[in-house]
């Protein structure tokens, strides 16, 4: 079952099941209740990257106010052919840029 379904600012159809959505609260409770921030974060995010390593993409927005302070949401995605799936979901302080590649939003990222 979907929690939600919305088209990502790559215009892909993303969806978070309620594994996932389990998984992420138990892995990272501080997410609980930021539904709306995953959503955001998909739809217009500061960037995306690719990461080589694990042929997925990270959606990534910063937000001043979290559970955890300043911080940025990074949602890691897995794209298939026009869709795609959330595979967790979290609150960091740093990006890392090692073997990423950007596909949204290169301004954004090059300010980190």
């Amino acid at each position: 079952m979907n929690i939600f379904e919305t088209t990502s600012v790559l215009n892909r159809t993303i969806r978070l099941t309620d594994v996932q959505w389990n998984h992420i609260r138990e892995r990272h409770p501080e997410m609980e209740d930021q539904q709306d921030k995953l959503r955001e974060t998909l739809e217009n995010p500061d960037f995306v990257v690719h990461s080589v390593r694990d042929d997925t993409y990270h959606y990534v927005r910063k937000y001043a106010e979290t559970p955890v302070s300043e911080k940025h949401a990074l949602i890691v995605v897995k794209h298939l052919d026009r869709d795609g799936f959330v595979i967790t979901a979290f609150f960091v302080s740093r990006i890392r840029k090692e073997g990423k590649v950007v596909v949204y939003g290169k301004e954004a990222y090059d300010q980190l």
